[in-house]
């Protein structure tokens, strides 16, 4: 099924792409100036639009979708405008918006950078308990992004016997149970022993979730106890920066994140980095 979803996203951005690829040969062929950079900017920006259109029928909405349009239309409208924007306002607003998209540039990168090193380091550690971090679960079934999390923090727990799991996330809207009553069922029902698996079901945020995690944890092993937690790759930087404000010693271990949410969870990542830095959070 995952192969087939693939197949049919692919097959959108071709025939978009195709589509304005031949737009633009033909307004050519009438004698219409087209530079190769609008052209860029027109394929870039309405590809970064239609994703949002798509990623938007099949993910919950937050800023992450709607962020590849953002900077999807502003492209557009420079491919339609530019050759006029060469004095008075319209200049102002291309050097305006060429600085904005210089500094998004140089944010992606150092974000990205931040969250391939944070992602590359836990898988080796040795642990005598693993927090999963949770995330929505639809009525009481994980979601694709939560599964991929248990199925590595089995994964981890089957190589590492003797450590303990915390399955962490309270109810939210639209869920009928518990994130970690969820998680555990989903764990359970694969084959783990139900007594090494611990539900901290309190926690709204990644704050409470190593906060209320890291208290079973106390409880259970003792305050020495070496932890690392698991949360889908992305997040594993700033998952790791709030655990050290809460007092946690935890290293990240990545989880696989959904390959169509890829770029909007980057996006979105990197916003998030930025607003805990500016509050002094990280």
């Amino acid at each position: 099924m995952y192969t087939r979803w693939r197949l049919y996203i692919l097959a959108v951005f071709l025939v978009v792409i195709g589509v304005l690829l031949v737009g633009c040969h033909i307004w050519r062929k009438r004698g219409h100036q087209f530079s190769a950079l609008r052209e860029v900017f027109l394929i870039l920006g309405v590809v970064l639009i239609v994703e949002t259109l798509i990623v938007s029928t099949l993910s919950n909405y937050n800023l992450g979708v709607i962020l590849p349009a953002f900077f999807g239309v502003p492209l557009v409208f420079l491919a339609l405008v530019l050759p006029h924007m060469d004095k008075g306002f319209l200049l102002f607003l291309k050097w305006l918006i060429a600085a904005c998209y210089a500094v998004a540039i140089g944010i992606f990168l150092v974000c990205g950078f931040l969250m391939i090193r944070a992602s590359s380091q836990g898988e080796k550690v040795e642990a005598d308990a693993v927090i999963v971090l949770g995330a929505a679960v639809h009525g009481d079934k994980v979601t694709w992004v939560l599964e991929n999390r248990l199925n590595t923090a089995m994964e981890y727990l089957e190589a590492h016997p003797n450590a303990i799991c915390v399955v962490s996330g309270g109810q939210g809207a639209g869920e009928s149970v518990t994130e970690g009553s969820a998680m555990k069922k989903y764990m359970v029902d694969r084959g783990m022993d139900a007594d090494r698996i611990y539900t901290e079901e309190k926690a709204k945020n990644t704050m409470e979730n190593f906060e209320y995690s890291k208290v079973i944890i106390d409880e259970v092993v003792g305050n020495d106890a070496r932890i690392v937690f698991v949360t889908t790759n992305f997040h594993v930087y700033r998952a790791g920066q709030v655990a050290r404000e809460q007092g946690v010693n935890a290293v990240g271990i990545p989880a696989e994140d959904v390959w169509y949410l890829r770029l909007n969870n980057f996006l979105r990542e990197c916003v998030g980095i930025c607003v805990y830095a500016l509050r002094g959070d990280i």
